[in-house]
């Protein structure tokens, strides 16, 4: 699967969608969307990390050097660090899943 280098839209092409503010709905914003493959970008409160800061704390855990590497592959193919469509809740959701699937 080819991965997107997104490009955000213009000012005047942004969308006018809902978006939440501490859980709550507060009207309406407008979203940047990548011009190459249509995704909306994630604009709320709980935005993805950088897969920097999931390296970090799979140094803090007791695993080998390949646990890490099968780990780092698994999350880098399903497109773990794209900020664009995923939420900060879903990231953390898919890593302790990967990680329980290496470490027992």
């Amino acid at each position: 699967m080819k991965r997107c280098r997104h490009e955000s839209c213009g000012r005047a092409e942004r969308i006018w969608l809902p978006y939440d503010v501490r859980g709550g709905q507060a009207g309406l914003k407008p979203h940047p969307y990548c011009i190459h493959c249509g995704v909306v970008k994630n604009i709320s409160s709980d935005r993805a990390r950088p897969l920097g800061y999931y390296i970090n704390e799979l140094t803090k855990l007791p695993l080998t050097k390949v646990q890490i590497r099968l780990i780092l592959k698994e999350l880098e193919a399903m497109g773990f660090d794209d900020t664009y469509s995923m939420t900060g809740t879903a990231q953390d959701e898919v890593f302790r899943r990967v990680v329980k699937k290496y470490h027992r």
